[in-house]
């Protein structure tokens, strides 16, 4: 995600030479790898459980991560602002589901 230059990504047979392709990759790809590294690293390590939309919710916050360190590396489109802010908004609504959902479930 954070490599200045897409040309060669070694053992990734993904060749981002456009700024548009690039993009895609930063936020896409490397965002949803990072999220599946931190849950895989998360389940390890613990025996608390993660609901579905928290587990959504992640990976479109990583999503949006990379969309940001894409505006930095391939500079500001307003596409690309339309889908971080779409990113951000479906992030938003799946943690404020997951909440009032939490707080439904009655544990008598």
């Amino acid at each position: 995600m954070f490599k200045p230059d897409l040309t060669d990504l070694g053992f990734i047979p993904v060749v981002a030479t456009n700024p548009e392709t690039a993009s895609e990759f930063r936020s896409l790809f490397a965002g949803s790898f990072l999220a599946y590294a931190y849950f895989l690293i998360r389940y390890a390590f613990s025996y608390r459980l993660v609901s579905i939309a928290i587990f959504i919710a992640y990976i479109m916050i990583f999503i949006a991560f990379g969309r940001l360190v894409s505006f930095y590396y391939e500079g500001f489109n307003f596409f690309g602002l339309f889908v971080f802010l779409g990113e951000v908004f479906l992030a938003l609504i799946l943690i404020l589901a997951h909440r009032k959902r939490k707080n439904e479930i009655p544990y008598s």
